[in-house]
């Protein structure tokens, strides 16, 4: 009888024991289809982008396999990585600083103002060529900006408008990436910012701090690893992006996803490896980014976290 109490126990024992193994690694095995997503289409295709930027080329007359590499080897190219990095840094820069003060503001109000959340997502469900295509009618020196400036007499004629579309300076492209970035970043940290707040402005008001002392002092510190990230993500997409630029820059930019867009589908099967070897090179300066980022944040950490 004990005999077979001892076996039901230890089967017991032993399915207790699988279950709480189980309840380990549940967080793993609930990520699980997103990892293996992540894995296969992700990895695997950033190897197999990898390896077409390295294939030879004998039609061409050149078995280098790091040709496509050595075309970028040009001030054409640095130019125009130089103007692709800067317009994706002014973007998530801009987009950061806006996207936090909004988020703040919307926080400060959110019982008063509800309606205007939703003002404020309505962009994020708007695909960025659409979004091109709105803002170039409203800002080109035809548009509805231009047009309703010309009825108030605030300028003599269309032309006299200001040049935002296709400019020197690529204002028209970072305000069309602004008007969509801006909500992402108010999307992305306002949660958090209204549970921070609720979980500290009772002991701030008790120790005499006010709104404005409770956000630099608590907010912000808390804040800044996420903020940061958000920022990153708003430039690594914006580095790769092609939709914006292709509508609303200059051709003599140059942005990079447009050039390698036209190397891949314009120029014939021997160009698309430099197409590609284009966007790994952004996707080399976009891992860099992040990591330089990860560095600062440990540093920032060890010095105790201050901003101020």
């Amino acid at each position: 009888m004990s005999n077979g109490w001892n076996g039901v126990g230890w089967r017991m024992w032993q399915n207790t024991k699988k279950f709480l193994q189980l309840n380990r690694y549940k967080g793993l095995l609930a990520i699980l289809p997103a990892l293996l997503f992540m894995l296969i289409f992700f990895i695997g295709g950033l190897f197999h982008s990898i390896s077409l930027s390295l294939q030879s080329q004998p039609l061409i007359g050149t078995t280098d396999r790091f040709w496509a590499y050595n075309e970028l080897l040009n001030p054409t190219f640095y130019r125009s990585l130089g103007v692709t990095v800067g317009l994706a840094a002014a973007t998530a820069i801009l987009s950061g600083v806006m996207g936090l003060l909004v988020a703040l503001f919307l926080a400060e109000r959110r019982r008063k103002w509800k309606w205007l959340q939703i003002i404020f997502q309505l962009p994020i469900g708007i695909p960025h060529l659409l979004s091109a295509y709105l803002l170039m009618q409203v800002l080109m020196q035809s548009g509805w900006l231009a047009r309703i400036a010309f009825h108030l007499g605030l300028v003599d004629s269309f032309e006299a408008f200001p040049v935002l579309i296709h400019d020197d300076w690529g204002i028209g492209v970072i305000l069309a990436y602004l008007w969509k970035e801006v909500p992402f970043m108010v999307l992305f940290i306002y949660p958090f910012i209204v549970k921070l707040i609720e979980d500290w402005q009772e002991t701030a008001q008790v120790l005499g701090g006010t709104f404005s002392q409770t956000v630099s002092w608590v907010v912000v510190p808390i804040l800044m690893p996420m903020w940061v990230g958000g920022m990153w993500i708003v430039f690594a997409f914006t580095l790769g992006s092609y939709e914006i630029p292709a509508l609303l820059a200059r051709t003599s930019f140059g942005v990079i996803p447009v050039i390698a867009f036209q190397e891949y589908s314009q120029f014939g099967l021997e160009r698309q490896p430099i197409a590609i070897a284009m966007n790994m090179v952004l996707s080399v300066i976009s891992f860099l980014a992040g990591c330089l980022l990860i560095y600062l944040q440990l540093r920032w950490y060890k010095k105790g976290r201050r901003v101020w």
